[in-house]
Protein backbone atom coordinates (compact mmCIF):
# COMPACT_ATOMS: atom_id res chain seq x y z
CA UNK A 1 0.00 0.00 0.00
CA UNK A 2 1.48 3.30 -0.83
CA UNK A 3 2.68 5.34 1.95
CA UNK A 4 0.04 8.55 0.95
CA UNK A 5 -2.31 6.03 1.16
CA UNK A 6 -2.09 4.73 3.96
CA UNK A 7 -1.31 8.09 5.81
CA UNK A 8 -4.66 9.50 4.37
CA UNK A 9 -6.67 6.21 5.68
CA UNK A 10 -5.25 6.71 9.36
CA UNK A 11 -6.65 10.61 8.75
CA UNK A 12 -10.10 9.21 7.87
CA UNK A 13 -9.92 6.77 10.64
CA UNK A 14 -9.53 9.23 13.38
CA UNK A 15 -11.52 11.56 11.40
CA UNK A 16 -14.57 8.95 11.66
CA UNK A 17 -13.63 8.37 15.68
CA UNK A 18 -14.03 12.03 16.22
CA UNK A 19 -17.21 12.46 14.27
CA UNK A 20 -18.43 9.57 16.34
CA UNK A 21 -17.25 10.91 19.07
CA UNK A 22 -19.04 14.23 18.34
CA UNK A 23 -22.22 12.42 17.49
CA UNK A 24 -22.31 11.31 20.89
CA UNK A 25 -21.91 14.22 22.36
CA UNK A 26 -24.22 15.47 20.42
CA UNK A 27 -26.67 12.73 21.17
CA UNK A 28 -26.42 13.12 25.06
CA UNK A 29 -27.02 17.11 24.90
CA UNK A 30 -30.09 17.18 22.63
CA UNK A 31 -31.76 14.69 25.31
CA UNK A 32 -31.90 17.92 27.50
CA UNK A 33 -33.29 19.12 25.21
CA UNK A 34 -35.88 16.63 23.58
CA UNK A 35 -36.69 15.41 27.48
CA UNK A 36 -36.36 11.31 25.82
CA UNK A 37 -34.14 9.33 24.04
CA UNK A 38 -35.54 7.90 21.06
CA UNK A 39 -36.85 11.26 19.68
CA UNK A 40 -33.21 12.86 20.55
CA UNK A 41 -31.46 9.80 18.45
CA UNK A 42 -33.89 10.11 15.71
CA UNK A 43 -32.69 14.07 15.46
CA UNK A 44 -28.75 12.90 16.10
CA UNK A 45 -29.29 10.07 13.33
CA UNK A 46 -31.21 12.27 10.56
CA UNK A 47 -29.75 15.77 11.25
CA UNK A 48 -25.94 13.73 11.13
CA UNK A 49 -26.72 11.52 8.64
CA UNK A 50 -28.28 14.64 6.23
CA UNK A 51 -25.76 16.89 6.85
CA UNK A 52 -22.96 14.78 5.87
CA UNK A 53 -24.76 13.75 2.56
CA UNK A 54 -25.83 17.46 1.61
CA UNK A 55 -21.59 17.95 2.60
CA UNK A 56 -21.17 15.87 0.16
CA UNK A 57 -22.99 17.01 -2.81
CA UNK A 58 -22.13 20.38 -1.79
CA UNK A 59 -18.41 20.33 -0.95
CA UNK A 60 -17.50 17.08 -3.51
CA UNK A 61 -16.47 18.74 -6.14
CA UNK A 62 -14.23 21.07 -4.38
CA UNK A 63 -12.02 18.38 -3.55
CA UNK A 64 -11.96 17.84 -7.42
CA UNK A 65 -11.08 21.30 -8.45
CA UNK A 66 -9.25 21.85 -5.22
CA UNK A 67 -4.95 22.09 -6.33
CA UNK A 68 -4.01 20.79 -3.37
CA UNK A 69 -7.27 18.13 -1.77
CA UNK A 70 -5.22 17.25 1.17
CA UNK A 71 -4.63 21.10 2.48
CA UNK A 72 -8.51 21.41 1.97
CA UNK A 73 -9.52 18.09 3.57
CA UNK A 74 -7.31 19.78 6.44
CA UNK A 75 -9.24 23.20 6.21
CA UNK A 76 -12.00 21.17 6.70
CA UNK A 77 -11.22 19.32 9.78
CA UNK A 78 -10.41 22.54 11.52
CA UNK A 79 -13.25 24.01 10.35
CA UNK A 80 -15.28 20.86 11.71
CA UNK A 81 -13.93 21.39 15.06
CA UNK A 82 -14.35 24.70 15.38
CA UNK A 83 -17.68 24.43 14.85
CA UNK A 84 -17.97 21.62 16.82
CA UNK A 85 -16.18 23.75 20.02
CA UNK A 86 -19.20 25.91 19.58
CA UNK A 87 -22.35 23.25 19.49
CA UNK A 88 -22.03 23.21 23.48
CA UNK A 89 -22.96 27.06 23.71
CA UNK A 90 -25.17 27.15 21.19
CA UNK A 91 -27.06 24.29 22.45
CA UNK A 92 -27.47 26.61 25.72
CA UNK A 93 -29.01 29.52 23.55
CA UNK A 94 -31.32 26.40 21.80
CA UNK A 95 -32.94 25.10 25.14
CA UNK A 96 -33.04 28.98 26.30
CA UNK A 97 -34.96 30.11 22.87
CA UNK A 98 -36.93 27.06 23.32
CA UNK A 99 -37.95 28.05 27.46
CA UNK A 100 -38.95 31.36 26.00
CA UNK A 101 -41.51 30.00 23.69
CA UNK A 102 -43.24 28.35 26.46
CA UNK A 103 -42.04 24.90 25.24
CA UNK A 104 -44.54 22.14 24.80
CA UNK A 105 -46.75 23.66 27.39
CA UNK A 106 -47.41 26.96 25.42
CA UNK A 107 -46.35 25.79 21.63
CA UNK A 108 -48.29 22.47 21.62
CA UNK A 109 -46.85 18.87 21.21
CA UNK A 110 -46.05 19.01 17.00
CA UNK A 111 -45.32 22.82 17.00
CA UNK A 112 -42.92 21.88 20.25
CA UNK A 113 -41.09 18.49 18.34
CA UNK A 114 -40.79 20.87 15.02
CA UNK A 115 -39.05 23.90 16.91
CA UNK A 116 -36.50 21.66 18.85
CA UNK A 117 -35.90 19.96 15.25
CA UNK A 118 -35.64 23.15 13.63
CA UNK A 119 -32.80 24.08 16.22
CA UNK A 120 -31.00 21.03 16.62
CA UNK A 121 -30.62 21.54 13.18
CA UNK A 122 -29.21 24.78 12.93
CA UNK A 123 -26.61 23.81 15.56
CA UNK A 124 -25.48 20.61 13.57
CA UNK A 125 -25.91 21.18 10.63
CA UNK A 126 -22.64 23.40 10.28
CA UNK A 127 -20.60 20.68 11.26
CA UNK A 128 -22.03 18.15 9.66
CA UNK A 129 -21.89 19.70 6.18
CA UNK A 130 -17.99 20.21 6.45
CA UNK A 131 -17.67 16.14 7.62
CA UNK A 132 -19.50 15.43 4.24
CA UNK A 133 -16.70 16.92 2.48
CA UNK A 134 -14.04 15.61 3.89
CA UNK A 135 -14.21 11.85 2.61
CA UNK A 136 -14.34 13.54 -1.42
CA UNK A 137 -11.81 15.64 -0.54
CA UNK A 138 -9.30 13.14 0.82
CA UNK A 139 -10.26 11.23 -1.61
CA UNK A 140 -9.58 13.29 -4.36
CA UNK A 141 -6.19 13.37 -3.02
CA UNK A 142 -5.01 10.07 -3.59
CA UNK A 143 -7.11 8.58 -6.43
CA UNK A 144 -5.15 8.85 -9.34
CA UNK A 145 -5.78 8.04 -13.56
CA UNK A 146 -3.92 4.97 -12.86
CA UNK A 147 -6.34 3.34 -10.15
CA UNK A 148 -9.24 2.80 -12.77
CA UNK A 149 -10.72 -0.14 -10.76
CA UNK A 150 -10.69 2.77 -7.75
CA UNK A 151 -9.17 0.26 -5.52
CA UNK A 152 -7.63 3.14 -3.06
CA UNK A 153 -10.68 5.00 -2.44
CA UNK A 154 -11.89 1.59 -1.70
CA UNK A 155 -9.46 1.69 0.75
CA UNK A 156 -9.77 5.11 2.33
CA UNK A 157 -13.56 3.94 2.73
CA UNK A 158 -12.23 0.73 4.56
CA UNK A 159 -10.47 2.49 6.81
CA UNK A 160 -13.62 5.50 7.55
CA UNK A 161 -15.95 2.53 7.96
CA UNK A 162 -13.30 0.42 10.00
CA UNK A 163 -13.90 2.55 13.04
CA UNK A 164 -17.72 2.72 12.60
CA UNK A 165 -17.61 -1.28 12.71
CA UNK A 166 -15.49 -1.75 15.50
CA UNK A 167 -18.27 1.02 17.50
CA UNK A 168 -21.10 -0.87 16.68
CA UNK A 169 -19.92 -4.53 17.69
CA UNK A 170 -18.71 -3.55 20.67
CA UNK A 171 -21.02 -1.31 21.65
CA UNK A 172 -18.90 1.30 22.80
CA UNK A 173 -16.50 4.59 21.51
CA UNK A 174 -13.71 6.30 22.90
CA UNK A 175 -14.75 9.55 23.45
CA UNK A 176 -13.62 12.14 25.93
CA UNK A 177 -10.60 10.31 27.43
CA UNK A 178 -12.88 7.35 28.72
CA UNK A 179 -15.07 4.78 27.42
CA UNK A 180 -19.06 5.60 26.86
CA UNK A 181 -21.22 3.11 26.43
CA UNK A 182 -23.77 4.37 23.69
Amino acid sequence: MPVRLLGVALLLMGSGACALGYQTAWLRELRLIFGASTPASAAVLAIFMGGLGLGSLLLGRRGEQHARPLLLYAKLELLIAGSAALTPGLLRLARSIYIALGGSLRLGAGLGTLVRLLLAALILLGPTLLMGGTLPAAACAVVTQKDDRRRHLAVLYGFNGNYHSVKVTDGREFSGGRCVST
